[in-house]
């Protein structure tokens, strides 16, 4: 069977209530259509919930080589990155957002009819000073708030400002904080119809601690009928709106822009539902008139029961599960954490680390796929690919072979930290906290791991520098002084390893200091790198070459020969060193004068005693008129 299209998701986060359920109903049609799907996070890894004003501009074309078309959940990317998408020919989908510079399909749930439907609920129960309390930095918010107002109005009823308690966000705390402002005004509604679910969880929480009775004091209706509905103290009435239903539209309405002329900006809304239950003052629906749980059905209260214990042995695997993976992720200096080991203990299907093989920044780079897992097992490499080509076709094709499955791709990046991507292939997670996604974390860990790799291997090089420095000359790189004395200890250090024909060269050279004050210290220093370059070479496997200091170098003979004795390697060094330097545009001249003093003919021979031998037997050559003659080795006879 031929491949089908791919649907690529821009989301601000992958999992939970909200962006899992819209996700899951986009997985599910586009797998009864042959497409696979890759979801792509646009926030940084270990974001944490956050309602988004101005939406994020993401860096790099991600999955664009891939995807035939984007559904887009919410502000999850700047208008200027949807249109250099739609620029391309593929089309967009956006959900509960208008972007008002796009031409492309929306969805959005139908705020307008459950709304209503909430409000008119409370003014049937008697209810006239109805208060709405919302975060308006969401467009769904505004709607909600000004159907509010137009149904008040509808029904004779003036609205008025005062009731309208702004919250910060669309969770617990925007209602905590709406519901103190009304504590503060008076408290000077009798109803309140809230934004969101959570945003009602908070308001009743401050209610409930200020000593209010609910419903008596205050009847509040929620939005969402998120589970946490059913468990709050009264249970709480609310607007159910069916995120699958968003998300499987948003598919249907993207195949249908990518199979032909279906990318018209047309508004698709999804039903809403009021869902009554008592926060509004209604009675329990199981018992009528009944005001307590004591009476409410036992084979409610079982499934309630079963409920929360499988939520409960839910929480105990996820928490044992992300125990573990973090300290995999935390041991980065015992296994590698690039090569994805630690997926091992999670439901992915697969997954591949691709790094940046450059300094990060904008358009289509490279990545260096590092890592890739798979069960049960993953070929040993995958090539790199641009950001447009991530995830490979590997992660896809395992996508294809999962029913269910999706690809995920999430930024390890954490503010300026930028390292790459990760990509698993696994279910959608509708149970984690928007933010709290296990991948989200997975990815915020992984940057800190590699962080601490990296920071673990400048510890390592400015160690490897500070040792350099302490036993090497910066200017010509060979052993200095110190370190070359350790050297030819070791060498002549008794034991049955020590070879009997160890030499020393002292080298000085003539000449150099009238060239040094005359072209300056920068071409001596120039001259001293070739001198050192000559000696590493006239060397090869036969020693190792010092510098002693100045215009001096130490020469450790310690793999001589027949063909190699000091003298001859003496030799051949003084003729490469009297070899003319072109620089600064001259020929400048230094010769060698080198003296020699074998190991064996130093009595108690340590090192010290061995260089100034051989320092001796230079200044008798140095003394000698001939250059070509400045060469002298030091005998027992010869010893002062």
């Amino acid at each position: 069977m031929a491949d089908g299209p791919v649907v690529g998701v821009l989301s601000p986060f992958l999992g939970g209530w909200y962006f899992g359920g819209v996700i899951d109903g986009i997985a599910q049609v586009a797998a009864g259509a042959g497409a696979a799907v890759v979801a792509v996070q646009t926030l940084d890894a270990g974001t944490d919930q956050l309602e988004l004003i101005e939406p994020p501009h993401p860096p790099h074309p991600l999955a664009w080589d891939h995807a035939a078309g984007f559904v887009v959940i919410v502000n999850a990317a700047s208008a200027k990155y949807l249109q250099e998408i739609q620029a391309t020919g593929r089309p967009v989908v956006v959900v509960s957002h208008d972007f008002p510079e796009l031409e492309c399909p929306t969805v959005f749930p139908d705020n307008r009819v459950g709304v209503r439907a909430a409000v008119e609920h409370l003014i049937r129960h008697g209810h006239r000073r109805i208060a709405f309390a919302g975060f308006m930095g969401a467009l769904d918010q505004r709607e909600r708030c000004e159907t509010y107002r137009q149904t008040l109005i509808e029904n004779g009823i003036t609205p008025d400002p005062e009731l309208i308690f702004e919250a910060v966000d669309n969770q617990q705390a925007g209602g905590e904080g709406a519901a103190h402002a009304m504590l503060a005004a008076g408290l000077p509604s009798t109803a309140v119809l809230t934004g969101t679910d959570l945003n009602a969880v908070g308001l009743m929480r401050v209610l409930t601690a200020a000593g209010c009775r609910l419903p008596d004091d205050q009847a509040i209706i929620g939005f969402d009928d998120l589970t946490d509905a059913s468990f709050t103290d009264p249970r709480l009435t609310t607007i159910r709106q069916s995120l699958f239903q968003v998300g499987s539209t948003a598919a249907r309405a993207l195949l249908s822009a990518i199979d032909g002329p279906g990318g018209q900006a047309v508004r698709h809304e999804v039903a809403t539902q009021l869902v009554v239950r008592e926060s509004c003052g209604c009675p329990s629906p199981e018992f009528p008139g009944s005001e307590t749980d004591a009476v409410r059905a036992p084979e409610t209260l079982r499934a309630e029961g079963r409920s929360q214990y499988r939520e409960r042995t839910r929480l105990q695997a996820a928490l044992s599960s992300q125990y573990d993976i973090s300290l995999d992720l935390l041991r980065s200096h015992e296994e590698d954490p690039r090569q994805l080991g630690w997926l091992r203990r999670t439901s992915a299907r697969a997954g591949c680390l691709g790094l940046w093989t450059e300094t990060p920044g904008p358009g289509d780079r490279t990545l260096d796929i590092v890592g890739h897992f798979h069960r049960p097992a993953a070929p040993s490499t995958l090539p790199p690919v641009l950001a447009s080509g991530f995830p490979p076709p590997a992660i896809l094709d395992a996508v294809r072979a999962e029913p269910g499955a999706l690809a995920f791709v999430v930024p390890v990046r954490v503010r300026d930290r930028d390292w790459g991507l990760l990509a698993t292939v696994d279910r959608v997670d509708l149970q984690a906290a928007t933010g709290r996604e296990p991948i989200n974390q997975w990815a915020a860990l992984l940057t800190v791991a590699l962080d601490y790799q990296a920071v673990l291997a400048t510890l390592r090089e400015q160690k490897e520098q500070l040792r350099a420095s302490a036993l090497y000359d910066h200017l010509t790189g060979l052993p200095n002084r110190a370190h070359f004395l350790q050297l030819l200890a070791a060498a002549i250090a008794p034991g049955p390893e020590r070879r009997p024909d160890v030499a020393v060269l002292f080298v000085d050279l003539d000449g150099f200091k009238l060239i040094n004050d005359t072209f300056g210290h920068a071409v001596g220093d120039q001259i001293l790198v070739e001198v050192a370059e000559r000696l590493r070479t006239g060397l090869g496997d036969h020693g190792t070459a010092g510098r002693f200091g100045g215009d001096e170098f130490l020469v450790l003979l310690d793999a001589l020969d027949d063909d190699h004795t000091p003298v001859a390697m003496a030799q051949r060094l003084q003729t490469s060193l009297n070899r003319p330097h072109w620089l600064a545009g001259h020929q400048l001249t230094v010769t060698a004068s080198i003296g020699i003093a074998h190991a064996h003919q130093t009595p108690l021979a340590d090192a010290e005693s061995l260089v100034r031998d051989a320092d001796t037997a230079m200044y008798q050559a140095k003394s000698r008129r001939d250059p070509s003659q400045a060469l002298f080795e030091l005998n027992a006879d010869d010893r002062f």
